[in-house]
């Protein structure tokens, strides 16, 4: 019978060779482009684009260039008269982010506003429960002030936002948003933004583009 040692043992002396643990590339499939473009299709030119600026913002990628405006004699162009880049956004937005040194870019990580007088709120920042809660409500306030130009907002509203965020306590929230400067009102009647809670809002849309 023929010896098969020798063959164990050179086979067993054999050099192993490393598996390749270079992390296989990630390549985007026709499956992903269909569902992104379904999810856009209900949408406006300017919110599609809007959409996807603000999602490349949130992955750290380089803001795609801002939707151009139509001029007076059908061209477009993406900046307006004087310079300043407004996103596309209404004159009562504009003329607020120029009052509070906010650009297109920094409102387009914290709200996504649409053409029927609406708003999305897509972040609020806190280190706590109650900090974010109180900061969903400012910003909730803020969001019907831009979109609507109305200080007053209601608690549902808020509170929905609250829960999308992730920061709504049930056993807490009560007490969390009681005697804020930055609204007043009461959950029956609903709030109204003041003032100091404009000037927070400001001061929470550049914290998040700070994140």
């Amino acid at each position: 019978m023929e010896d098969q040692s020798e063959t164990h043992i050179t086979a067993a002396n054999q050099p192993v060779t490393a598996p390749d643990t270079e992390p296989a590339e990630v390549k985007a499939t026709p499956e992903t482009l269909t569902a992104i473009i379904k999810l856009l299709e209900p949408l406006s030119s300017e919110q599609r684009q809007r959409t996807v600026a603000a999602a490349m913002m949130f992955l750290g990628e380089a803001a795609l260039q801002k939707p151009r405006q139509e001029t007076s004699g059908g061209s477009t162009d993406n900046s307006d008269s004087d310079g300043d880049d407004d996103g596309g956004y209404s004159p009562q937005i504009t003329k607020w982010m120029k009052q509070n040194d906010v650009s297109a870019e920094e409102l387009d990580r914290v709200f996504h506003f649409n053409q029927d007088g609406t708003f999305d709120l897509l972040h609020a920042p806190g280190n706590s429960k109650k900090v974010q809660t109180v900061n969903t409500y400012i910003l909730t306030g803020l969001g019907k002030y831009l979109a609507a130009n109305d200080r007053a907002f209601d608690d549902a509203t808020a509170r929905a936002n609250c829960e999308k965020i992730g920061c709504f306590d049930k056993s807490n929230h009560a007490t969390h948003i009681k005697n804020q400067p930055e609204f007043t009102g009461d959950r029956s009647k609903g709030y109204s933004i003041t003032n100091p809670g404009l000037k927070r809002g400001a001061a929470l849309v550049k914290e998040v583009a700070g994140g």
